[in-house]
């Protein structure tokens, strides 16, 4: 069984579907993270006339993910998605040993964790490094303290998956997918941060798949404990909204010279993409299988 928290954010309201598609059992836990013992209450109540199973895995999707909201509460930032995610690991490691059943962990971390790269190159699980946000540093923070945690006496198997750039139907207002498909619709083009950096995105229900995928099996990366989730195609934002543009059937040449850039935010990269090759390696998979247009147009049905 495949336990999962953070049900109605930006990945978990897509996570079961992709759960039950790969033909794997999920739950999804309604615990927050700040109280471990109802954590607890959920998981005795999930085994309850079952019989009990030799592993179960954790996927820590819940967090503070708002870049802006982190940057202006840090504290905030820290307590959630440091503090209360280790808490929430720790309790279900401590339960599932005590129910004498193996615990693994997925935690769903961040490609922003990657210190700067040039232009042209591409993250790799290796590489060093620097988070800038707030957000960042919190997801880093949290990765080695539940490395630490795991590692311990051998007390859990993990995997951490750092995932890039996010685009996905029903997105709150202030994510690029939605913020430019109304920018479109306004004909406000002027004044748009960051226009020229550079990013990778996939789709959610993408991630949410590779994700089910990995959660349903016995992980062996050859010693690695780390796997980017990203589509490995850079895509500058400019070009992003004029596939939105394109998609929405928009005349393009009314809309250039109303077309102008703003500063990004400060210490924002200008590019940050992941190289896919483990991800493909490990799972035989492709990276990507909807289309940038496929999301766009399910992004204007919601």
């Amino acid at each position: 069984m495949i336990f999962f928290n953070g049900s109605t954010g930006g990945l978990g309201r897509y996570f079961l579907p992709e759960v039950l598609k790969a033909g794997l059992e999920g739950r999804a836990l309604h615990s927050r993270l700040e109280e471990p013992q109802k954590l607890v209450e959920e998981l005795n109540a999930s085994l309850t006339g079952k019989k009990r199973p030799m592993q179960l895995t954790l996927v820590q999707l819940a967090a503070m993910v708002s870049v802006p909201a982190c940057e202006q509460d840090p504290a905030k930032a820290h307590q959630i998605n440091v503090i209360d995610t280790l808490a929430t690991v720790s309790a279900f490691i401590s339960w599932a040993q005590k129910q004498s059943i193996r615990p693994r962990i997925l935690y769903v971390s961040s490609g922003h964790v990657y210190d700067e790269k040039a232009r042209g190159e591409r993250a790799n699980e290796e590489d060093a490094v620097r988070p800038r946000s707030i957000y960042a540093k919190t997801k880093l923070d949290a990765e080695n303290a539940i490395r630490a945690l795991a590692a311990k006496d051998s007390a859990a198997d993990l995997l951490i998956a750092r995932v890039f750039g996010l685009i996905a139907p029903g997105q709150p207002k202030h994510y690029v997918l939605p913020n430019f498909i109304q920018r479109v619709r306004d004909a406000n083009l002027s004044q748009i941060p960051g226009l020229s950096n550079v990013r990778d995105y996939l789709d959610a229900r993408d991630v949410c798949a590779h994700l089910a995928f990995l959660s349903g099996k016995d992980w062996y990366f050859s010693g690695q404990t780390v796997l980017n989730i990203c589509s490995g195609e850079p895509i500058s934002l400019e070009d992003l909204l004029k596939k939105i543009v394109n998609v929405m059937g928009v005349d393009r040449s009314a809309l250039q010279n109303k077309l102008s850039p703003a500063p990004g935010r400060p210490g924002d990269l200008p590019w940050i993409v992941g190289n896919p090759a483990r991800l493909s390696a490990q799972t035989g998979r492709n990276p990507r299988s909807i289309p940038l247009d496929q999301t766009i147009a399910d992004a204007l049905k919601s």
